[in-house]
């Protein structure tokens, strides 16, 4: 909120909705506009991410997202899985390897205790 009110763009998206835009812009080959577009945003936030159920090519674009974002733009994901369980829903357990490589190189990791909402 306060990089929003600091004039900073942001997108807040759930993580099954942006998968599912992921794998729609398979089929008319906007891919590299949807990448392009989202690493552009100040502050990209993906909520509830783990609960998906994916094909390999919505972890390839999101692994290419990732990447154009990485070390460039900060990248906010909420999720209630631990990093070790992500190659459950990610599949492919290299580039997940790889992925989390990069997003735990330069993160903050905030632990939530308490009861589910």
């Amino acid at each position: 909120m306060k990089a929003i009110e600091n004039g900073h763009r942001g997108v807040f998206v759930r993580a099954q909705d942006l998968f599912d835009e992921m794998y729609a812009s398979l089929a008319d080959r906007s891919s590299r506009k949807l990448v392009s577009a989202l690493a552009r945003v100040d502050v990209l936030c993906i909520d509830e991410m783990g609960y998906l159920n994916l094909r390999p090519e919505q972890t390839n674009i999101f692994f290419k997202l990732m990447e154009e974002r990485y070390r460039r733009r900060p990248t906010i994901i909420s999720t209630n899985l631990e990093f070790d369980e992500w190659h459950t829903f990610l599949g492919n357990k290299p580039l997940v390897e790889a992925l989390l490589s990069r997003l735990l190189h330069q993160c903050h990791t905030v632990r939530i205790q308490g009861p589910s909402l």
